[in-house]
């Protein structure tokens, strides 16, 4: 966020204060019209109204970062964990073609890695159903329709 979007806020909030100090001193040394009356409170209410509302969300943005921040840190932990673990998925079928005979252990290890990370997924996923339920739901029901569509294709072939 710029400096600048943090100050104006203020700027705005100070000037109303100071614009209807100003007429209430105004007021104080003439009569003013209700016409000259109705334009400085209007003017003054104008300023602290948009003031307030910018400071607000501002503040609401502040807040919302805040919220959200132990979330993104568990998802990023998540994406490290998923990120590692398809490393070694890669590191042991390297292995694989270099000794054709541990090719029944590397499957072994292979199917252990994928449990693994479907492991961290759902836990993943778990993490942002405290966030954001509607899409989660969305999202399991979508891969829940892949899978059935994934073992009508095998049931086929």
């Amino acid at each position: 966020m710029k400096n600048g979007d943090r100050i104006l806020p203020i700027i705005m909030v100070i000037a109303a204060f100071v614009f209807v100090a100003l007429s209430v001193f105004i007021s104080s040394q003439r009569a003013l019209t209700s016409l000259e009356n109705t334009l400085l409170q209007a003017f003054g209410l104008g300023l602290g109204l948009i003031g307030s509302f910018m400071f607000g969300k501002q503040s609401a943005k502040e807040a919302a970062k805040e919220i959200i921040k132990p979330h993104a840190r568990s998802a990023f932990r998540r994406l490290i964990s998923l990120y590692e673990s398809l490393s070694r998925v890669g590191f042991a079928i390297e292995n694989c073609h270099s000794s054709p005979e541990s090719q029944s252990q590397t499957m072994a290890k292979l199917e252990a890695i994928v449990i693994e990370q479907l492991s961290t997924a759902d836990d993943a996923l778990e993490d942002w159903n405290d966030i954001v339920p509607e899409e989660v739901s969305e999202l399991k029901a979508r891969l829940e329709r892949s899978r059935i569509n994934g073992r009508n294709n095998e049931q086929a072939n």
